[in-house]
This record gives C-alpha cells, structure tokens and sequence, in this order.
C-alpha cells in the first residue's frame, strides 16, 4: 500500500498542474475540472460495453482524440460523434477495465495500466451533463511515468 501511495505521489510530481479550459468544467461548486459523478458513470459503462448508456452520457458531436501509438494499425486518431466513440469505447472495455484514478494538482487524472503497468492517460472533459471530449496520450511517448516503474523503488 505505501509503494502504491509513492507511486501515485511520483505521478502527481512530473504531470504538474492540470491545463484549465472551459470545457473542462464541470457541475456548479466543481469548478475547473470534470463533473466526477458524469465521468464515473461513463467509465461504468465503458467498462461493461453499455454502449446504450454511453450514448446517453456523450454529448452529440464530441470528439475522441489518441496517440496513434495507442491504436491499432490504420487506427483513427480522431473519432468524432456520439455513436462512433461509444462502439469504440466498447470495442476496448478491456483497457477501460484497466483504468485507475490519481489525483494530480488536485484534480483526477486516469490511467489506463494494465498489469499495474502505465499504457495511457486518459482525459475525460464534461460540460452541462455530458461526456464533451475523451483524450488518449501514451504514457511512455510523454515520459510522465518515466522512473517511476515498479512498487517502492527509489
């Protein structure tokens, strides 16, 4: 547990402070990030493939965007409209399945890591109620979990 804790610690030190965008704000008296009960319901249905609820949570016309590093060949890097990353999303319920929350400068940041090991980070951007924008960054391309590999090292 303390290992974990130390590793969470390194992972809030090299991202620094979060970018403020308007699109980023959530619910009223949650200021300058996403609303974390949209978010969380959104992770749920990712996670089962619910792409019926996913529908319901994602705003029209939002935007999907990833490192190509982190698809498959001939993989978008932008996917825009709500029934195109939901069928998506539930195409890759088992890496959303490997998603676990930090907090960094206060604000949620969610790492895809399965076996415990940093694949991606994962922005989740909400606005009036709905999924506004998902963001996939390779967590090695950025370098923000370099050093940190394996529990209570150093």
């Amino acid at each position: 547990m303390a290992g974990a804790r130390q590793h969470a610690s390194r992972a809030r030190r090299r991202l620094g402070p979060a970018q403020e965008t308007p699109e980023r704000t959530g619910a009223p008296g949650r200021p300058g990030g996403p609303d974390p009960q949209i978010v969380g319901a959104f992770l749920t249905a990712a996670r089962t493939g619910d792409t019926r609820r996913m529908l319901q949570l994602l705003a029209p016309d939002r935007v999907r965007d990833a490192d190509a590093a982190l698809l498959p060949p001939a993989g978008r890097t932008t996917v825009t409209g709500a029934a195109d990353i939901a069928a998506e999303t539930a195409h890759f319920r088992d890496r959303v399945a490997a998603v676990c929350t930090l907090s960094a400068a206060g604000r949620p940041l969610y790492v895809i890591a399965p076996g415990g090991h940093p694949l991606a980070t994962l922005e989740i951007g909400t606005a009036g109620g709905r999924v506004t924008r998902i963001t996939l960054r390779s967590a090695r391309a950025d370098g923000r979990f370099a050093g940190a590999r394996g529990y209570g090292t150093g």
